[in-house]
């Protein structure tokens, strides 16, 4: 009869291996794309911004329609 305990060894030692190496891609791959320092816009620069805003006609046309 084999060595239940090696056995159980072996296979977490595997999964250890493979954990690792998925880890190390992961960052590898993250490091080579960085991320935006500026995604969304402040409410500093977000001036001017007021023709976006909607009339309260437009407003409940849209409420009315966005079924």
């Amino acid at each position: 009869m084999p060595n239940s305990t090696r056995t159980w060894q072996l296979i977490s030692l595997a999964l250890t291996v493979a954990l690792i190496a998925t880890l190390v891609k992961l960052y590898r791959s993250s490091s080579a794309h960085p991320t935006a320092t500026r995604t969304l816009p402040t409410v500093k620069s977000a001036t001017n911004l007021e023709h976006l805003a909607l009339s309260p006609n437009t407003r409940r046309v849209h409420e009315r329609y966005l079924l």
